[in-house]
């Protein structure tokens, strides 16, 4: 331990730099180490790294902890550091805004599946030690100009030597960097502190007026016909890769593959998250245009159809509608099936009830959104009745890093196999309406998932890096008995189609499309249905 006198605010600093970089950064070192090797060549690469990210840190440190805020705010950034650097060395993901907005519009019930043991040890050797240190250690007494003085020295300092290490090997860095892309993401407590500003920077923006689109749907009902439900399944992390509707060995759509149904074996999402994914689905805009800093002062296309005349309600097994549904009918699965929660969330099965429910009072042409809780991890296991782990054996903890590559990988297969029950069951429920009604079933999961491969797990990768199971999604469709005919479907045409790419883009114009909607921000290229069947009498096609 250090003489109690010889540390200053600025010493300290430095102390706590070097400990974070060189004990909570080993993803960024790991990777850098696989990239290059451990050639002696590229040592002055590395102790030039390592020298840069002190420098980097000791700045940030003395910027955001001046004068009395300095241990407070110390220790607020190294659990912060320890909990980045264990989430990132854990399941293998890099930290952008993209992920501590998915961090932050967390429930409690999803944040419990995060914290055991295995943060706790990490806390209790990383971050608890130097804390212990920030309060115990005695600091010289500082008038304000001493304090802003060495402030100013401090935070220079930190500059000075991010420079020194950086300026003279620049082209190394560029390269790598250039290269690595994900390497920024991972130096911590850097990537939480600039991905922090970077959402406060959004959230704190003043709000520009609220945006309506679609100003001109319309619709005019068949005269006699019976009610159309058009039923959309949000689904949850369920990656097309172990669908086995789309080759998948495993059979883990038993169900579902009796059914006649139309599966897309070429989906992808627009994002990598349940935060950037569901609003821009749910936007009739594509992903290129999409912002999603404004998606919450935007129509969504919920709105769009219940503007036309239809009857549009949400249900929701999830973690919300991230702002979709504000001015749609909504509600809880569980007021419909309470007997199947527990601990604050709700097997799927609860949606079956729901839709028994929603029947009766289907008068109208309507649409239904059901969110499901699908496969989202690390809780796979939480997700399936017994009854339905098949696959054997299983990760029964949230901390999927004590468990194998298979038994992880069974229990999310497992959880695909009640996806596949729960959607059938869907099916079947609608199936026994034909009478009755109309109906459409539409499933698409938010993104995909990675289980382990090249060291990934879970989901929400920048998109640039994100590897391809977290963008490749199941799309599937159903129509009733008399739908087709109804819609002017040619099934053989559409059976054709679905080896097409598509994606999230679809969603909307297709939604507008089996809604017969008429507005000038429908595009029939977008329409998944729209070259099967005759443009519906009053559907603008846009470009």
């Amino acid at each position: 331990m250090p003489n109690r006198t010889l540390l200053t605010p600025n010493r300290l600093c430095l102390l706590l730099s070097a400990w974070i970089v060189l004990t909570g950064n080993t993803s960024f070192w790991g990777l850098l180490f696989r990239v290059q090797g451990t050639a002696p060549s590229g040592w002055l690469f590395v102790m030039s790294l390592f020298f840069a990210l002190v420098g980097l840190h000791l700045l940030l440190f003395r910027l955001l902890a001046p004068g009395r805020l300095l241990r407070p705010a110390l220790t607020l950034l190294l659990f912060l550091a320890s909990t980045a650097g264990w989430f990132m060395d854990i399941y293998g993901v890099a930290l952008d805004s993209g992920m501590l907005r998915n961090a932050v519009q967390t429930n409690a019930a999803e944040a419990r599946e995060f914290f055991g043991w295995s943060l706790m040890w990490r806390w209790l050797w990383q971050a608890v030690p130097p804390i212990v240190l920030v309060w115990w250690m005695p600091l010289p007494p500082q008038g304000w100009w001493r304090a802003t003085r060495d402030w100013v020295l401090g935070s220079l300092a930190g500059l000075a030597l991010l420079l020194v290490a950086v300026l003279p090997m620049f082209s190394s860095y560029a390269s790598y960097f250039r290269n690595q892309k994900e390497a920024r993401y991972l130096i911590t407590p850097a990537n939480v502190v600039l991905g922090s500003v970077r959402l406060a920077r959004k959230s704190m923006a003043v709000p520009g007026p609220f945006e309506q689109v679609g100003l001109d749907a319309k619709r005019t009902a068949v005269p006699g016909a019976r009610p159309l439900l058009i039923v959309l399944v949000v689904g949850e992390t369920a990656r097309a890769a172990n669908f086995s509707l789309g080759g998948y060995a495993r059979e883990t759509n038993p169900l579902l593959a009796k059914r006649e149904l139309f599966y897309y074996r070429d989906a992808t999402s627009c994002g990598t998250s349940t935060a950037t994914s569901l609003p821009c689905m749910f936007s009739e805009q594509t992903r290129e245009e999409f912002d999603a800093g404004k998606a919450a002062r935007r129509d969504s296309v919920l709105d769009i159809l219940q503007r036309s005349g239809l009857a549009v309600r949400w249900i929701d097994n999830q973690s919300g509608c991230k702002q979709i549904c504000a001015r749609v009918e909504r509600e809880q699965a569980e007021v419909y099936h309470p007997t199947s929660c527990e601990g604050g969330e709700c097997l799927d099965d609860t949606l079956l009830y729901a839709l028994d429910a929603r029947f009766a009072a289907t008068t109208i042409d309507s649409v239904l959104v059901l969110h499901t809780l699908g496969s989202h991890g690390p809780g796979y296991f939480r997700r399936v009745p017994p009854a339905f782990r098949k696959f054997q054996p299983i990760c029964e903890t949230e901390r999927i890093e004590t468990c194998s590559d298979e038994a992880i990988v069974n229990t999310y297969d497992n959880s695909i196999l009640y996806t596949d029950y729960v959607v059938d069951g869907l099916i079947e429920r609608l199936a026994a309406q034909s009478q009755n009604m109309d109906s459409v079933l539409l499933y698409v999961s938010d993104h995909g998932e990675s289980l382990g491969e090249k060291g990934l797990y879970l989901h929400g990768q920048p998109w640039l890096m994100a590897p391809a199971v977290q963008k490749e999604i199941p799309i599937i469709m159903w129509f009733s008995s008399g739908t087709p005919q109804r819609l002017g479907l040619d099934t053989h045409c559409l059976r054709a189609s679905l080896d097409a790419k598509v994606s999230h883009d679809n969603l909307a114009h297709t939604l507008l499309g089996l809604g017969d909607v008429s507005t000038s921000v429908y595009r029939s290229s977008l329409d998944l249905l729209a070259g099967c069947r005759p443009r519906a009498a009053g559907t603008q096609a846009g470009s």
